[in-house]
């Protein structure tokens, strides 16, 4: 029998059958099947400005005040091409217990200079307080505004927003949404941000029903300062053409865009998975299981994050009679763009697959694994071109001198509209 097996990135949604009052947050190991093991990663990579793949820093390097990088977290690239990223740090007094923090990384800057911690310890005030216990895993916009989650010290989850140097809780477990349900849960991993500061994000609600007093249910949520926290879609409701909403909801991608917040995600359905389109203002259902393509049915849909683009084209991996592969879909129309056994250009097949980001030029990067078990990171240009990130073809490349090759964790591939990219590596 053909293994079914897809490089799944940090997707998998970890909650017990009673979900308690605290973080879920998101594991690099994924679902069935995935391949990607996370154990070596040392390292935060991304692309200069002439797009040649740069050290930011790793495990074992000096963090801006001297302490020591213990561990580093999953990256998100920002718009002007620096990327944001958690990593734990060693203080110099080795009394002093490793803690968590942020870190902005500028690949255009000497070596040294390369790291900076964005968050003004000042701006930590009152009871909007974030305690790290893991990954933040920020994200931030064209301003410098950045979002990320974390416990307060109570050991509430929350969301926080940290602009112009002030540090605010935009949403916190215990709050209710704009719709009136209280928030029990809120999906670590999961935020994505857009210009205008609203955020994007996945999150539990308490049931408070007669039939299941004290359960949960999933959620889409976006929130921000001017409109609190509104629910786009819930798990045992019903979105377009009748669909109820059911779990696992898959992690969301969001853009900013003239009709306003553009976001795709997938979902389980009760006629299987779905992927659905929110823009302007109303969510469409694009693509089922079941559709008819030239590999068949569509069988299974990634939770991982979907690629987007500013005009709502979406592209998003899929199975089809278990083989893996991308589609694109652009104006309704459903294309093929990678598959299972494609050759790369190196003359290797394609095994596994992970999720594509798209790009403002519509270029597709993907990160994969080939026959030869080495895992790389591809693009597929808007004519159709395929390379491999590192041909010196392409301003998008990493140095292929043998001395500079390092692991690549394909899972962690951040992209940004521009064409940066980073992720997290080995030395």
């Amino acid at each position: 029998m053909t293994k079914f097996k897809v490089l799944v990135p940090a997707i998998a949604l970890l909650f017990a059958t009673a979900i308690e009052a605290h973080a879920v947050s998101l594991t690099l190991s994924g679902t069935s099947g995935a391949s990607l093991e996370m154990d070596g990663a040392q390292a935060v990579y991304a692309s200069d400005s002439i797009g040649v793949s740069q050290l930011i820093t790793a495990v074992s390097m000096p963090s801006p005040d001297g302490g020591t990088i213990t561990e580093v977290g999953v990256p998100s690239m920002m718009p002007d091409g620096r990327v944001i990223f958690g990593a734990e740090v060693q203080p110099k007094d080795t009394n002093i217990k490793a803690r968590w923090t942020i870190f902005i990384g500028n690949a255009d800057a000497k070596p040294a200079y390369r790291l900076t911690a964005p968050l003004n310890p000042k701006a930590i005030v009152g009871d909007c307080v974030p305690a790290f216990k893991g990954d933040p895993y920020p994200v931030a916009d064209a301003d410098g505004t950045i979002a990320f989650m974390s416990l307060v010290p109570h050991g509430r989850d929350a969301l926080f927003v940290y602009s112009h140097g002030a540090l605010t809780c935009l949403a916190k477990a215990g709050i209710k949404t704009n719709e009136g349900h209280e928030i029990g849960v809120l999906g670590f991993g999961s935020p994505q941000i857009g210009d205008d500061g609203q955020i994007v994000f996945n999150a539990f609600l308490i049931d408070k029903s007669e039939k299941a007093a004290g359960a949960h249910r999933q959620a889409l949520l976006m929130a921000s300062k001017k409109m609190g926290v509104t629910e786009l879609a819930v798990e045992g409701e019903y979105g377009p053409n009748h669909t109820e909403y059911m779990r696992p909801f898959g992690l969301p991608s969001a853009l900013s865009s003239p009709l306003g917040m553009t976001i795709a995600f997938t979902a389980k359905t009760p006629a299987g998975g779905a992927l659905f389109l929110y823009s302007g203002g109303t969510m469409s259902r694009v693509l089922t299981t079941g559709t008819l393509t030239a590999l068949g049915p569509v069988s299974y849909l990634s939770p991982g994050r979907p690629g987007l683009a500013i005009d709502g084209t979406v592209a998003v991996l899929a199975g089809c009679a278990r083989t893996p592969a991308i589609f694109r879909l652009s104006r309704q129309r459903l294309d093929l763009r990678i598959q299972r056994g494609q050759l790369t250009p190196f003359g290797t097949e394609l095994d596994s697959l992970g999720d594509p980001v798209l790009t403002a030029s519509g270029a597709m990067f993907v990160g994969a694994t080939d026959t030869d078990n080495r895992e790389k990171l591809y693009v597929l240009s808007r004519d159709d071109a395929f390379f491999e990130v590192g041909e010196t073809e392409l301003i998008y490349r990493i140095a292929m001198a043998e001395s500079k090759r390092h692991s690549i964790f394909t899972g962690t591939l951040t992209v940004n509209q521009h064409g940066d990219f980073g992720y997290l590596g080995g030395r």
